[in-house]
């Protein structure tokens, strides 16, 4: 009596604990041995699939923009090949000019290739981690499967468990223990059904962000390997225009060597016609010593000069503004004579009258340090860019009497204007533009008739002009 009196209670007890577990959840003869530690696996591969997506997003963002440049590199690249064919189809081809320009063209042919394959490697490394993904994804949907067929399978037997009463497995139980134990089972199978439930969910949003981050990957590498597989056909066939254009440009060298040599006869046959020859070159060579000195000197002072170079490129860009059509380089710079024709070009030559120089480590016994251009006596001369005026009048005296103007334009850069007329319009500390007129053509100093000798000292070297004109 007393017995049965304790299995009413602790059927009593049972029933307001669990009642609802018993009527709705299965034996769980398969349920995992640590359900909370599964959910908490399948949380951090979810976080990780998150990290992983948004780390691929960075990356093919990267990658769009670095196509987009690729693309825009290209762009350049053919138009600078249509405008060397356009300089060397002009009646005026200048070979200094042209060969610049090829040079460019061939630099940026050899970095079109270093980014293509780059970009070729970067494909490989990208669709590796791609088939690394859909590894996970396959192994992900098994595990996926497999939880739920174990979901479905408490499901079906707590069904089966619904058609029988609690009375019934009191019954059935040999023992007062083994009925406790039956229903603190059926009990803790509810909860581990519900981390289960919650387990599967957590997988199913972890694969669809697998998926998206997969589509997104295989959609970007398509259109990467559009983009390379064209521009490599693109750069295919600037490479043999380059090359086309570069035996064109063999060809206009020796026309250019031959026009050198005319402009050096009739320099050296002024020269002769002048008489004290010996005299003339050793004032010279003193002169453009003088020059370099004055030059190195100037590019101490730069500094102080800052901020008249700030407004003078100030100045300049408000300009530019006005004048959007006109012809400036990269460099900001224009001719500094608007109308003009060149007389003798930079670099090495005969004529006897040019100084010794030594241009990146080779020595010259005669080098022009500049280009001439004229047209005729009293010509407006402007300077060829933004600046401040750091020398003017006759800087370089007693060695040369010419009068000349020197500009600084920041960034080690300086451009000389020389055999002016006395009349010279400005003086150091000036701010001047492309537009702002400093004298007329001359033929003060050493000079064979009325010219502009026009220089630009990049950091203490006498670079080639035309290298930072229009």
């Amino acid at each position: 009596m007393r017995r049965r009196s304790h299995l009413i209670v602790t059927v009593v007890a049972l029933v307001a604990v669990g009642w609802s577990a018993v009527t709705t959840q299965p034996s769980g003869s398969a349920l995992a041995a640590d359900p909370q530690a599964e959910l908490a696996k399948t949380r951090e591969k979810l976080a990780d699939a998150k990290s992983a997506q948004q780390s691929l997003a960075a990356t093919l963002e990267q990658q769009r923009s670095e196509l987009a440049s690729l693309q825009q590199r290209s762009a350049q690249l053919g138009s600078q090949l249509d405008l060397a064919r356009a300089e060397l189809a002009a009646v005026t081809a200048e070979y200094e000019r042209v060969k610049s320009i090829l040079a460019d063209v061939r630099a940026q042919v050899g970095e079109m290739e270093k980014r293509l394959e780059e970009l070729r490697g970067k494909i490989l490394a990208l669709d590796a981690e791609l088939t690394e993904l859909a590894a996970e994804i396959d192994l992900r949907t098994a595990d996926l499967v497999e939880r739920e067929d174990l979901l479905e399978e408490h499901l079906r037997s707590a069904y089966e468990r619904s058609q029988t009463s609690l009375l019934e497995i009191l019954l059935a139980a040999d023992s007062l223990d083994e009925a406790t134990a039956q229903m603190a089972y059926l009990i803790t199978v509810s909860d581990q059904d519900a981390i289960l439930a919650d387990e599967i969910r957590a997988i199913r949003t972890e694969l669809e962000t697998r998926r998206a981050t997969l589509k997104d990957g295989r959609r970007a590498i398509g259109r990467a390997r559009a983009v390379a597989r064209d521009e490599t056909k693109a750069l295919k066939i600037r490479r043999e225009e380059l090359t086309a254009l570069e035996a064109d440009l063999a060809a206009l060298r020796a026309a250019a060597d031959v026009k050198r040599a005319e402009q050096e006869a009739a320099l050296n046959a002024s020269l002769a016609a002048a008489g004290d020859v010996e005299q003339k070159i050793a004032d010279n060579e003193r002169a453009a010593q003088a020059a370099a000195a004055l030059a190195a000197q100037l590019q101490q002072q730069a500094s102080a000069q800052a901020a008249a170079i700030a407004e003078a490129k100030r100045r300049a860009a408000e300009e530019a503004a006005r004048r959007a059509a006109t012809a400036t380089s990269s460099y900001g710079f224009r001719w500094p004579e608007r109308s003009y024709r060149v007389t003798q070009e930079w670099g090495p030559t005969t004529f006897q009258l040019e100084p010794p120089y030594t241009y990146k480590g080779t020595y010259y016994p005669h080098f022009h340090a500049g280009i001439d251009f004229a047209n005729g006596c009293g010509t407006k001369i402007y300077s060829a860019g933004a600046g401040v005026v750091v020398a003017s009048g006759q800087p370089l005296m007693p060695w040369d009497s010419g009068f000349g103007v020197v500009v600084d334009h920041g960034g080690g850069i300086q451009t000389w204007y020389w055999h002016m007329q006395p009349s010279v319009l400005v003086s150091p500390g000036t701010i001047v533009t492309s537009n702002t007129l400093i004298g007329y053509e001359g033929s003060t100093g050493m000079s064979t008739g009325c010219h502009v000798h026009f220089a630009v000292n990049d950091h203490g070297v006498w670079e080639n002009p035309r290298n930072y004109l229009p």
